[in-house]
């Protein structure tokens, strides 16, 4: 074999080589993009975001700005004191405590010498869903004594949940009470709210006379209002 044909053979074997190369080298640096793209993304994903409570007040998805109703998105003014967060219905600190004033533009919690029964709504909520027409008979029936006023606070809104806007539901129900927006929480907080639909009931002095959580028979709201009235 000459010189010349050892070259040749040589510089085709060369040429198959780099032919052959990228095959194996391509799939490799497709896995490497990857990788790198995926380990972006997880540290963007821990970046911005974080975990969700389980406080009635803060629960996943709520809009926290949005307020499902015709009332500007504004955060009512609260003034005094907030109360403890309600946990023992057996021994309530909350209890002769003053209520916290509201004012926003859907209603006002003010001191003014009425006693009150304030409702706590989340639109989602079935247990409100449930309770809001019972009341609002309760209402049409003139069950309200006149002396007490009922005002309710639309809170936890989430426009990704049930029954959203809120106004829209409650004006299917034909709820009459005043209607406080509270499209960051701010009102739920400065009253302690646990879960719902939430009450506070407030004698005609404004300080607190009980609270409790959950479905209310009539029954038992007359009978808590009633012990407001007597302790006049």
């Amino acid at each position: 074999m000459t010189q010349r044909s050892r070259d040749s053979r040589r510089d085709a074997a060369r040429a198959q080589q780099g032919a052959r190369r990228p095959g194996w080298l391509l799939p490799g640096l497709g896995g490497l993009v990857v990788l790198v793209a995926a380990l972006v993304a997880v540290a963007l994903s821990g970046a911005g975001g974080g975990g969700s409570s389980a406080r009635p007040t803060d629960l996943p998805g709520t809009s926290g700005g949005a307020s499902g109703s015709s009332v500007p998105a504004t955060d009512p003014v609260i003034g005094g004191a907030a109360l403890p967060a309600y946990a023992d219905p057996s021994n309530d600190t909350a209890v002769g405590q003053p209520i916290p004033t509201v004012a926003a533009a859907g209603g006002t919690i003010a001191l003014d010498g009425r006693a009150k029964i304030l409702v706590f709504l989340a639109h989602w909520c079935s247990h409100c869903q449930t309770e809001v027409p019972v009341v609002q008979a309760w209402l049409d029936a003139g069950g309200l004594p006149e002396d007490v006023d009922l005002v309710s606070v639309s809170t936890a809104i989430d426009p990704n949940r049930p029954n959203y806007p809120p106004d829209a539901w409650l004006a299917r129900e034909g709820w009459t009470p005043p209607v406080i927006v509270d499209p960051t929480n701010t009102v739920a907080d400065a009253f302690g709210l646990a879960a719902f639909p939430y009450f506070v009931f407030a004698h005609a002095d404004g300080t607190v006379g009980a609270r409790a959580t959950g479905e209310l028979a009539i029954a038992d709201l007359e009978a808590i209002v009633d012990g407001l009235k007597r302790s006049r």
